[in-house]
Parts: C-alpha cells; structure tokens; sequence
C-alpha cells in the first residue's frame, strides 16, 4: 500500500494538469455541497443549544376536518388564555412558560425612555413578554438577578423586566446596580429584576428586552390566540405522562372552519422550530447542489477516463509482468483518492467562504439558531463526500482499465485506446448536460419570478420620500383626542424642516400588509355581504404626499373629524369588486361598533384612488400584489381600534422632499423628540427598502441556485472542451491521414465538433423532459410565470449549447496544428 501510495504520488506530480483539474473541480464541488449541508444541519439537524433538549416541547394543536368536500388538517402552535390556564393547571408532569408570538416568529418591539449615566434616553428596542419559568424552562439563568415570578405573571401582578446582556452594556454600562431600576416601557413603569448573559439564545429570535407576560390581564395578552407555550418535563417524568394529561384537556381552536377532530399534543422543541416552509427550500436547495457534485464526478470521469486510454500500454506491460487487474484497480483508485483528498481540503475553505456570505445577505430571522457553523456533523459529510466522489468518478475508469486488450495495447504502433472510453465519455457528457439544464431552468424562472415581482406597477411615486416608523402602542396615545393631537403637531413640525415638500401619516404604506379588518357591503349587488379587507388609518394628504392618482371623488380632508360624517376612500380594486364599477363614490359600508347598543357606524365612500403595489393579507396569492383596500381618516379611526391595532402595527410618518436633504431622518427624530420626548422612531426607511425586506427570500433564492447554475453551465462546457480534446488526442494519427488523402481542415473540425455537441443535443432533450417532473417543486416560489415558462425552456438549452459550441472550439483550433506529412512518415 505505501508503494502505490508513492506512485500515486509521482503520477500526480507527473501530470500536474489533471492533478489541479481534480482538485479545483472537487473543491468546486464539495465546498459547495459542505455549505448547504451545513445549512441542513442548522435548520433540520443540529441539536437546540439548551440543557437536554430532548425535554423540550411545545405545545401544539392538531385540526383536522371536511371543508368544501375536501379534507383538511393543520397544526397550530398559537393559544390564547383558556390553552394557558388548561395547561399550568392540569400538567404536572412539565413545567410550563407561555410567551408573546409564535415559535420562530420575529420580536416586536416597544419604546423605551429610561434616566441613565447620560441623562434621559428614549430609544425603540425589540421586546417579549414571557411568563415565569420561561428562562428555566429553556435551562437559562440570569447572569445577574431572577427570572419572572408566579406572582408577575397573575393579571394585575408587579410590572418587570429582564434585559439582554447587549442592553445591559449599551444602555447602563454594565452597571450591576441597575437592578430595581425603573425604566418606562409604553409609557408605563417597569422595575430591572434582572439581566441574561451574552450566550443567551431564544427560540423566537432573541430580543434586546423581556417584560413579564400576564395572560388574560387588561391589555388583553394571549387573548387573541398570539401566544406559544413551551414545556420541559419534570426530573423522573415522561412524555407518556404528558400525553396522558393533555389527551383530558378540552381545545378551543382559532379557526374559522368547525373542525371534526382536535387535540393538543406536545410536539417536540426541534420539529416546532423546523416550520414547514424552510424544510422544502432546504431541501431542494440540498438536491442541486447534489446535481452539481454529480456533473464535476461526471467530467472528473471522462477526463480519468482520457488519461486512463493514454496509458494503455502501460497498463498492458503492468499485467503482463504479473500485475492482477485487482492491484491495478487498486492502484487507480489511489490515484484518483489523492487529489480528491487535496480537493475536500480546499473545499473547507470555500465551504466557510460560501456560509459567511449567505449569512451576510440572510436576515437573522431566517438562519437557524446558532447560525452557520463547520462542526463535526458537517465534517463527516465531507469525508463521505470526498469518499464517494472518488468511487463515482473513478468507477467508469477502472471498468475501462478492466477490459485493457494486452496483445493490442502492447503493440509498438497502436494508437488504440481502451475499448468504449469515448462512448462512455459521450453519455457522461449527456448526463451532465442534462442535470445542467434542470438547475439552469430552474434558475431561470426563479430569476423570472423576482423580475416580475420588481416590475410591478407600484401606483405612486417613491421618488424623494422618507419614511420614519413609529410606534403608538403607548397607554397614553389609546384615546382618539391624544391620538389625533399627536399626529397633527408631528405633521405640522414636520412640514417646517428646511426642503420638505408634503407630509402625511399612514398606518400602513405600499409594500406593507395592511389591517385585516371586517366590515359590510350597504348597498350595490354585493350588499348585505361581509367582507374582511385590508385596511388603514390616513391623515390628510396621504394620497398626494405618494402622488396615487385619485380616480374619482375626493381624498381625506381636515375636516373629516370624529363629529363630522364618517367617511372612506376605497382603491379602484375595492370598488370593482364589491360594486362593480371604478366609480364607488356615493356607496356605503357598514362597521359594528364594539358596543353593542351603539347602531353600526355607516360610512359614506368619499374617494376612490389608484391600486398600489402591496404585501397581500387577504387573499395571498405573491408576496407582492394588489388587493382591496379601505383607507379611513385617522381622525374617525375606531377609538376601541387603537390600542390592538398599534399592538401589532407601526404607523409611518411619510415625508416627501423636493430633492436629497442632508440629515433628515435627525431632523425628523428632533421634530418626534420635541412633540414627545419619550416617543423615538423605530427606523427610517426609503421604499426600496421595503420592497427588498418583502422580496428578501426570493432574491435569496435565486442568488444560491444562480450561483449553482451557472457553476452547472462552467462545468458542461468544461467537460465539452475536454471531451472535444481527447477525442482530437485519440484520433490525431486518423485526422493527419484524412487531411493527407484531401480531407480539409474545416471538415476535420466540423468532424470534432460534431462529436462534442451531439451528447449535448441528446442530454439538453433529456434535460427538458426531466424539468416537467422536477419544476413542479418549485410551484409554490414561481409568482407571475408558470413553472414550465416556455421562454426559460427555450432560451436554456440555446444557452447552453452556445457555451458547449464556444468550449469546443478552443480545443478544435489544434487541427490546424496536425501536419499530415510529420504523420505519414510516423506510418
């Protein structure tokens, strides 16, 4: 063994070309591979970064019913009060913690105005609210303090609050005296009781603070079915135990459809953070860069196989001086392991390249927790990759070596080579080609999907505008008069900075989901219908500060007041759909009032406006769209409304400029500051910026299987050029003779390159056939074009035959170099 591993060793050497050709393509190749593995790892496999986490889980509802005569199911990990109560009272054998928001679903945020070592600081930071246990569950303990008691998370109980360690330092430097501090938090006191440490990581994404969640108190937590429940079994219990005392426990399901069979089980912490729709992109993800590992192990095999055919006569004189074809297997195979081996080295290198570079371009919200990382899962991955890759790429050839005619391949004038090398190497080149297609398709109509959803129409004008995000989930802003005062001294602060040309208030803006919100039809065919439609508070010259075009009546005005006449402006899909006409201006909607002795408020349709551009709520059907929407005046807004709807939703103050303004966004911070000094934006946005944060995944998308199909397109055309070489090598004496007896150059090279992009005609056909099974995959990412888009279907194989063309030429141009009489004389 380490004699061959010697001559290993010198053939490497020997042949430095096909040593780096190896090396580069497998580091291509597995580097690639290692990277999205080490994403499935984070995402699908890693074990969670908490004390025994197979104690772990949540609790989960399961649905299942007949809808339309169809059957449906759903698992449900959202509660509210009642599933709360249930379990903290009827589960002994786990220790239970309810917190704000779902598994995996992103922090909101609170603002925050605190007495520090630098005087007074208001600040927006991310925020949760969680029960008691809910740190001890998750098997963290504060570095500093105590957790949330039993009786801060009773309605009524003691307002506190739990900072990060990254808080703790930015905000109090580290102070350990900040405990029993009090911090207002929506305007309201909260007492410091204590601080994480650093490592801390949170199954929902972590938050900059923790404040005591109170299920069923006045502010109505958990009771619009927003809350998840984690529990972790008790030392000496099982999950039968726990099986056995949910399986008693009544279900109260959020859902519009009356289900035929419902219970709460507790599903395990690892498949709760796994949600359905990272586990398919993943996964397909895992598929391509497979197909890529198999198109460089195909051009690593042709190319093994073209040097095995020079070396036949070698290969003859080993065996007949006593080699068996088992020792030169063997010997092979070594040859290939070795810069294989080169190549898996290389490939870490570009593994963890490839992973700093999607977690730059990927939101934390979407990476798993812990992030990327090359452990020692990821590592024996590669080694059975390296392994595996070896034996694909080196089996053909040692088939070849096997069938080595001794007599023929030991003649001194033979220019013969293994029997079959270049039919082999045609159908390898077929077989790349053809996975090459499927990626680059693909790819293709991903690209067509982000192409369309960034050309759409966006109906306003997003040149010059400014947005400032704020939040109004504060105690003192719940009363319409206080609510309206504060808008109206900011929009009028705001209209006196240096350069602003128009200024409005929105609860939502273009790009963003807008309110679900129900009302019904008054009249017109539709009437008497309820409808549920996307909906949004707006102050006077909303609609001209966004330049949408009004199409018929009139925007908000002044004096569209809580006194006045309620009104609403509708968008022209609104008013086709409910009233079959552009023109809605003088129709009326209904809306009950939350007391139910008051008569329902009927509103009168003052204004119908152009469709923008929006994240779909209602009927989802692309992430980016148009849908009905409701405008109402801010002043008439339900005062019931406010506090729920700024619970979830952060108004935007719209500010449009006559040109760049320097220092904006802290001129508006000082207007904000100076209206309410507790009150600070969130962030300051362009609508760019929205539209990338709603198109975030499907850029993603089409950065990593772009990036793959076009390493696809490199390799084919690589693997094409090499075919084209090797058969020019093999048949050079046949070609000299040809051009001898008259044959042209230009015949000789059509000759070669028909041998070079036939496999390719045959394995771009197959290629298509295989994309009508493997494109519906991808149904559900493909927005505004079919998964079969005929002109990706076209427009790929033409590529793709192009570069083949391009790759065989290079290595035709030799033919010109073959001289006939040098040829004839070697006869």
């Amino acid at each position: 063994m380490a004699g061959g591993v010697r001559f290993a060793v010198r053939q490497m050497l020997r042949s430095p070309g096909y040593a780096l050709a190896v090396i580069v393509t497998l580091a291509l190749g597995i580097g690639v591979n290692t990277a999205v593995f080490s994403m499935v790892d984070g995402f699908l496999l890693r074990r969670l970064p908490y004390p025994q986490p197979d104690r772990l889980a949540a609790l989960v509802t399961h649905l299942e019913g007949t809808d339309r005569g169809g059957h449906w199911s759903k698992e449900d990990d959202s509660h509210g009060v009642h599933d709360w109560l249930m379990a903290k009272q009827h589960i002994s054998a786990a220790t239970v913690a309810a917190y704000e928001g779902q598994m995996g679903s992103t922090a909101s945020g609170v603002n925050l105005a605190a007495e520090t070592g630098s005087g007074h600081v208001a600040r927006f930071v991310t925020a949760t609210a969680v029960t008691s246990h809910f740190f001890s569950v998750l098997g963290l303990e504060p570095l500093i303090g105590r957790e949330f008691s039993n009786a801060e998370s009773r309605p009524g109980g003691a307002r506190a609050v739990v900072l990060s360690y990254g808080l703790w330092q930015s905000l109090f430097a580290g102070d350990s005296a900040v405990l029993g501090r009090t911090v207002r938090l929506k305007g309201e006191p909260f007492t410091v009781i204590g601080v994480l440490p650093a490592a801390a990581t949170m199954p929902h994404g972590n938050s900059e603070l923790y404040t005591v969640l109170q299920p069923g108190d006045a502010q109505g937590a958990c009771a619009g079915y927003d809350c998840g429940i984690l529990m972790r079994l008790k030392p000496g219990a099982t999950w039968d135990e726990v099986r056995g005392e949910l399986a008693h426990l009544p279900v109260h399901p959020d859902t519009d459809s009356t289900p035929s069979g419902a219970w709460l089980y507790a599903q395990p912490m690892q498949n709760s953070l796994n949600d359905d729709s990272s586990r398919p992109k993943v996964l397909v993800l895992m598929l391509a860069v497979s197909l890529i590992l198999l198109i460089a192990c195909a051009n690593l095999a042709g190319l093994t196989m073209a040097r095995i055919g020079g070396r036949t006569q070698e290969l003859a004189t080993r065996m007949a001086l006593g080699a068996s074809r088992w020792r030169l297997l063997r010997q092979l195979w070594l040859e290939s392991l070795l810069p294989a081996a080169l190549g898996a080295a290389a490939s870490m290198g570009l593994a963890s390249a490839c992973l700093r570079a999607v977690s730059s371009v990927l939101p934390a919200t979407m990476q798993p927790l812990g992030g990327f990382a090359i452990d020692g899962r990821v590592l024996l991955f590669t080694l059975a990759a390296t392994l595996a890759t070896t034996v694909l790429f080196g089996a053909l050839p040692a088939l070849v070596a096997r069938r080595v005619a001794l007599r023929s391949a030991m003649s001194a004038k033979s220019y013969s080579v293994a029997a079959g090398t270049g039919r082999s190497r045609r159908l390898l080149i077929a077989g790349e080609v053809a996975l090459t297609v499927v990626l680059v398709a693909a790819a293709g109509v991903l690209v067509r999907t982000l192409v369309y959803l960034e050309t759409l129409p966006p109906g306003f004008d997003a040149h010059n505008v400014t947005l400032g995000k704020v939040s109004l989930d504060e105690a003192r802003y719940h009363s319409p008069a206080a609510f309206t005062n504060l808008l109206a001294h900011s929009l009028a602060a705001t209209r006196r900075i240096p350069g602003v040309e128009n200024v409005a208030a929105g609860l939502s803006v273009p790009y963003e989901r807008g309110l679900n919100w129900g009302a019904q039809i008054a009249d017109g065919p539709h009437a008497g219908e309820r409808i549920s439609t996307s909906t949004s508070w707006v102050t006077p010259d909303y609609f001209a500060t966004l330049r949408v075009p009004i199409l018929a009546g009139r925007e908000v005005k002044d004096s569209d007041t809580a006194p006045s006449e309620p009104v609403a402006v509708v968008n022209e899909a609104f008013a086709r759909k409910y009233f079959g006409t552009a023109n809605a201006v003088g129709r009326f909607l209904t809306k009950p009032q939350s007391a139910a002795q008051q008569p329902p408020m009927r509103m009168r349709i003052v204004g119908v406006v152009g469709d923008v551009t929006k994240e779909q709520g209602i009927a989802w059907t692309a992430p980016l769209g148009t849908e009905p929407v409701l405008y109402l005046p801010a002043a008439q807004f339900p005062a019931a409304m406010l506090a729920p709807v700024h619970l979830w939703f952060e108004p935007s103050l719209i500010v449009r400029t006559r040109g760049p303004v320097a220092n904006l966004g802290q001129s508006m911070a000082a207007v904000l500051a100076g209206v309410d000094r507790d009150l600070s934006f969130s962030g300051f946005y362009r609508f760019e910026d929205l539209m990338e944060t709603e198109l975030a995944m499907q850029r993603i998308e089409v950065l990593l299987l772009g990036s793959l199909a076009l390493l696809a397109l490199l390799l084919s055309a690589v693997g094409v050029g090499s075919l084209v070489a090797a058969a020019i090598v093999e048949r050079r004496r046949e070609i000299g003779i040809r051009i001898a007896l008259g044959a042209t150059i230009g015949d000789s090279v059509r000759t070669m390159l028909r041998s070079g992009l036939t496999p390719v005609l045959v394995g771009a056909g197959v290629g298509l056939a295989a994309c009508f099974a493997v494109l519906r995959l991808l149904r559900s990412e493909i927005y505004g074009v079919g998964p079969y888009d005929l002109w990706t279907l076209a427009a790929t194989p033409a590529l793709l035959f192009a570069l083949s063309l391009l790759a065989a030429l290079v290595p035709a141009q030799r033919i010109t170099r073959i001289d006939p009489a040098e040829t004839l004389r070697a006869e």
